[in-house]
């Protein structure tokens, strides 16, 4: 059983290699996922770009008149985070100074809590912490190209007519299917660390470009938790494949899979924050894939010890996330199996 579904699994891989999509699919997202690391190489040495990636208003200034000359003072979100007081409020007579200071303080707490200091923008690129900083990205954009991926690859063979000569030529169903969501959860992990390394690598390149770097190449984060993150990205990807796969099988067509599933994707993301207003909705919520996902990548994954105490608090929520993304999956994948199992297969369909 287990060589008929390897065997079968090398035939997928085969046939998929010499197609244009996951090809495609897999320059998209490194694509984006390059952008967006080179920005964050632009906006560490760019403190206007810093600007333009936080909210609200970015710049706060007074004029006074000190010994009959125009002095003016002006600070920026990016400024106060990386140097501190604005420079010429030592000309200030010490009475204004504390007025301005307060008021700042105001202005800054009211606007600038989007402004990351210029050591986290460095950690973006910067191994292994950009690797783990990658994370939230692609864990927002590859659901949507697993998905187009994962029904593309099932529901062709439906549209194509190729499913019933496959089966006639003696691969069981059970085999055909897994061999196919073998295939898939092995491309998702070939795809993390294509990604992984295109960001290690990017981080080295922009270690020696010019500007020279006052840091070193890689800081003080773990490599560990680099390797931790990665496995979890690769698991929060399951439920997706799941997802495509057993609605590629109900529809019988590719096109309608990743229809379905893409608008439960966008469903998900629009209904959980309205969901939230209300008790009974937040505990609707809890449940959500989307929703568990994010906590299940945010969660605490081991426990760090701090002053002497356990940082496990998270673990309840990690754990309620781990067994939910664990339901998805087994209600998908039971789910395609079945109906695969039963149901007669047709000749070709088209799209």
């Amino acid at each position: 059983m287990l060589t008929e579904v390897i065997r079968l699994t090398l035939w997928e891989w085969r046939k998929l290699r010499h197609r244009w999509m996951p090809w495609i699919l897999l320059a998209v997202i490194l694509l984006l996922m390059q952008a967006a690391q080179w920005f964050t190489y632009a906006a560490y040495h760019n403190e206007s770009l810093q600007e333009f990636t936080s909210s609200g208003s970015h710049n706060f200034s007074i004029t006074e008149e000190v010994d009959g000359e125009s002095i003016r003072v002006t600070a920026t979100c990016a400024s106060l985070e990386n140097e501190g007081l604005p420079q010429g409020i030592e000309q200030l007579s010490e009475e204004r100074q504390a007025e301005f200071l307060a008021e700042l303080a105001q202005w800054q707490a009211e606007n600038c809590t989007d402004t990351l200091p210029t050591d986290e923008w460095r950690g973006a690129f910067t191994i292994p912490r950009s690797i783990t900083e990658s994370a939230p990205g692609v864990v927002g954009l590859a659901p949507i190209l697993l998905i187009i991926l994962a029904a593309s690859h099932v529901g062709s063979e439906y549209g194509l007519g190729t499913l019933r000569p496959a089966l006639t030529r003696g691969a069981g169903r059970w085999h055909f299917l897994a061999s196919k969501l073998v295939l898939l959860m092995l491309l998702s992990i070939a795809a993390t660390a294509v990604i992984a390394a295109a960001t290690a690598i990017a981080s080295l390149i922009a270690a020696v470009l010019p500007p020279e770097e006052t840091g070193t190449l890689a800081d003080s984060g773990k490599w560990s938790d680099a390797f931790i993150t990665l496995a979890k990205m690769i698991y929060a990807f399951v439920p997706y494949i799941r997802l495509s796969v057993c609605l590629a099988v109900l529809a019988q067509s590719a096109s309608a899979g990743i229809a379905i599933a893409l608008g439960y994707y966008v469903i998900e993301l629009i209904a959980a924050p309205i969901l939230t207003i209300s008790v009974s909705g937040q505990r609707i919520t809890d449940f959500l894939l989307r929703n568990n996902i994010d906590e299940w990548m945010d969660s605490a994954f081991i426990s760090v010890e701090i002053n002497g105490a356990s940082s496990a608090a998270n673990q309840p929520e990690s754990l309620q996330a781990f067994l939910v993304i664990s339901a998805y999956t087994l209600v998908f994948c039971v789910a395609a199996f079945w109906v695969f199992l039963r149901r007669d297969i047709a000749g070709a369909k088209g799209e």
